[in-house]
């Protein structure tokens, strides 16, 4: 059980949580004990995109920020 974040050399050893292709970012899972997961660029956006439409964010909205994210995600 991984309690604390990883570093920067350290998430690209761990495989994405969700597909396990090589992880990028991660995310602290509160309905997983806390537990910090790995996840690739393309789960990441997609689980931002998710959280968004969840929180209510209009869908114009969720665009033009996911826009912008998949730059920040992809590393571009």
């Amino acid at each position: 059980m991984r309690t604390k974040p990883y570093t920067e050399i350290g998430i690209k050893r761990v495989p994405c949580f969700r597909c396990g292709h090589p992880s990028f970012h991660q995310w602290q899972v509160c309905s997983l004990n806390n537990e910090y997961k790995g996840l690739c660029a393309d789960c990441d956006i997609e689980l931002n995109r998710l959280v968004l439409n969840f929180m209510g964010v209009p869908a114009k909205e969720i665009a033009c920020l996911m826009d912008e994210y998949e730059h920040f995600a992809r590393g571009l």
